[in-house]
Parts: C-alpha cells; structure tokens; sequence
C-alpha cells in the first residue's frame, strides 16, 4: 500500500462516516474543533491529517482511530472480485501448462 492509497482509505472512510451521520463538512469541522477549511482541505486532499486532526476527527464521528484505516465494504468488495479474476487466470495457464505437457509426453 502506497501513502496515497492510504490516505486515500482514511479519507473515502471519514467522509462515508461524515454523510452516514448526516453531517456536512462544516458541521463535523465545528464537532472536532477544526477549522471548515481545514476540513475541506482534507476531504479535497489538498491536506493530510495530523495525528491530533486524526483524533478530533474520529471522536467526532464516534469512532475509534483504528476504524479509519480499515478497508471499506467496497474496498473490500473489488479486492475480492480482483482475487477472484486473478485465479481463474492463474488456474487456466496452470490447466494449458499441463494440457500442453501431457500432449508432448504422448
């Protein structure tokens, strides 16, 4: 995971909690205690937040800290379905591999 993906994560994961809760940017900036800009900053990626940004952020939303790096449904959903195409892949050259092998033996 490179430090775009990441902090590409914790923020889909802030503003998915942010609209969940029914708060506009403005109003979860005035619950943590940082400025609307600030917050816009963030969610435009224009800022990475600061590990006290990061506190005041998810104990406005309720939320451990922990719970804004973890992969969302969706996140997870398309890793999934990319294993899933990855294997058929893998298993249809393994299947040629040895199909080839076998005609070669005979």
């Amino acid at each position: 995971m490179t430090e775009e993906e990441l902090q590409t994560r914790v923020i889909e994961n802030i503003r998915a909690l942010r609209k969940k809760l029914g708060l506009s940017q403005e109003r979860l900036a005035d619950k943590a205690d940082i400025s609307r800009q600030m917050m816009n900053d963030i969610e435009g990626r224009r800022r990475w937040l600061t590990k006290g940004t990061l506190v005041k952020l998810s104990n406005a939303l309720g939320v451990d800290v922990h719970e804004l790096f973890i992969p969302s449904a969706q996140e997870s959903e398309n890793t999934k379905g990319i294993y899933e195409i990855i294997t058929k892949r893998v298993v249809l050259q393994v299947k040629e591999t040895v199909d080839k092998a076998l005609e070669e033996m005979e």
